[in-house]
């Protein structure tokens, strides 16, 4: 690779006694601190973050989308989870997936279907939950009003989001899924191609939302539940139903986001809170387990082997055996108050750009929720009518005495092995947020695989290869990761040092950086 194996990164953690909020679009953190500022809490920066992102990086999330989340609530010092993750439509005929020969070179290597119709396009299509999630955030703890909330998204997605280099990649990379859809093409693409670097350089490259600011601002005005049981929830329908899908009024009446204790497992003298529904909460718990917290000269090799064994229990008894060709796109962002409120987030549409499909009247890209499941029948995570997907996802708060830290990461399968390498840090090896932030790490979500940079190398597991790439050309190499602790002193947010959008941001109050 050409890349300089000296170069060095750093990018130091944010301390406020007020608050942070820690993302990987540093606008979107920007925006969460201005709610802290405004007076609002924990919660209410989450859910501004939330529909922000979604018009800031759509590649990643979305208000088609779904995800999951877990908060600590400093007055009852409890700790909640929330699962708002996809659901198969109930309409859904698993003949629609019809077989034919080989298997896919896409996302994972299931049998191919006809047209691809588990992996992009309206069959793709599963039960968003990212409103109905942000909604139960709100009713749990949220102080000011929804519409506030709501109206940094209407004000992006209206006014227009300014493109740059990195967002270009995205763009360059999805090209063929934006250019099959009208609406997708006609707001990313420029006469059918990604922005050019002049026009990046000048500032001309812009997308803008008007429909979906239309729709967000209906939110705004008739709450949440708009999205699944008022007029935008019609409209959707017909919509789907006009392209020949199958998500339905019942599949939108229905759907709940379900909020309760998170589970828990303990690790080396902390408490790691898990992330609730289908995601790899469980592949946590179970990895640490393995990994027994060693502090020996093996410890990257122990919870490599670890993260091996458990991610094979979880493709042998959930599905998701083989591992996707391309990452899929997921945000993962956290937000803390003064008053000790901590929330840890992960949103997603799935693949880049979701289904690549744009309803053209209420402007809301859809996710790809079907491709997480298995075509041929008879399988763990075989296609079925109202089924639940299979997610990724990691948001996970981790207890050390009266501290608590947010930690989570975006990237598909490599979420697990950033996580359970961070609470390892933390918990085992004793570092503070920063250290872990800036710490190597490996990433074991290739079944025989350890992929390590230089100073780790070589990691060795039995039966495994290691594969030794460069830490800094491509985040998702090895996720992108953000800590959030809070302890009586204030709270420190550190975002991953790799990735040139993630940052941290605070209300005015801002007290110098350093470790808590």
């Amino acid at each position: 690779m050409n890349f300089s194996p000296r170069t060095t990164i750093r990018k130091p953690g944010l301390r406020s006694r007020n608050g942070v909020c820690v993302a990987q679009n540093a606008q979107a953190a920007r925006i969460g601190a201005d709610i802290l500022e405004d007076g609002g809490n924990a919660y209410d920066a989450a859910i501004a973050m939330s529909f922000a992102l979604g018009v800031l990086e759509p590649w990643m999330s979305g208000i088609g989308g779904g995800g999951g989340m877990v908060l600590r609530d400093a007055k009852s010092d409890c700790v909640q989870g929330i699962d708002f993750g996809l659901i198969a439509p109930k309409g859904l005929d698993p003949a629609t997936y019809q077989l034919t020969e080989g298997h896919s070179t896409d996302l994972f290597p299931w049998r191919n279907v006809v047209e691809d119709r588990n992996l992009a396009g309206i069959h793709s299509v599963a039960t968003p939950g990212i409103v109905a999630g942000m909604g139960k955030l709100h009713e749990f703890g949220g102080t000011m009003q929804w519409a506030e909330l709501l109206a940094p998204a209407i004000d992006l997605a209206r006014g227009g989001v300014a493109g740059d280099y990195y967002s270009q990649l995205f763009i360059s990379t999805f090209v063929e899924r934006l250019s099959q859809d009208p609406m997708l093409s006609s707001t990313f693409l420029i006469d059918g191609k990604p922005p050019s670097g002049a026009v990046l350089a000048t500032g001309q490259a812009r997308w803008h939302m008007p429909k979906l600011a239309d729709t967000l601002s209906c939110l705004a005005n008739a709450g949440w539940q708009e999205f699944y049981r008022g007029d935008i929830a019609q409209m959707m329908v017909d919509e789907v139903a006009n392209m020949g899908g199958s998500l339905g009024r019942e599949d939108l009446q229905d759907y709940t986001a379900t909020l309760g204790s998170a589970d828990c497992a303990a690790y080396a003298g902390a408490d790691v809170y898990l992330a609730p529904g289908l995601s790899a909460g469980k592949t946590l718990a179970r990895t640490l387990a393995l990994s027994s917290g060693s502090q020996s000269d093996n410890w990257h090799a122990a919870l490599a082997e670890a993260l091996h064994r458990a991610q094979a229990e979880r493709w042998n008894e959930d599905g998701d055996i083989a591992p996707p060709k391309t990452p899929d796109c997921t945000t993962h962002f956290a937000t803390s108050d003064k008053q000790g409120n901590l929330v840890s987030v992960t949103q997603t549409i799935l693949a880049g750009f979701g289904s690549g499909v744009m309803l053209p009247q209420s402007g809301v890209l859809l996710n790809n929720g079907m491709m997480w499941f298995d075509p041929e029948p008879g399988r763990p995570n075989s296609i079925a009518a109202g089924k639940r997907c299979l997610m990724n996802i990691a948001p996970t708060i981790l207890r050390q005495g009266v501290g608590f830290s947010a930690i989570g990461a975006a990237g598909g399968r490599r979420i697990l092995s950033a996580v359970a390498h961070l609470v390892g840090y933390m918990a085992d090896l004793g570092m503070n947020a920063e250290d872990a932030i800036h710490a190597a790490r490996s990433d074991c979500s290739i079944e025989g695989v350890v992929t390590c940079p230089a100073e780790l190398a070589p990691i060795t597991v039995s039966g495994c290869s290691t594969h030794v790439l460069p830490a800094l050309p491509w985040p998702l190499t090895y996720a992108i990761p953000s800590i959030l602790s809070v302890d009586s002193s204030g709270s420190m947010g550190c975002a991953d040092p790799v990735s040139p959008w993630a940052d941290a941001a605070a209300p005015k109050s801002v007290i110098p950086e350093g470790p808590l």
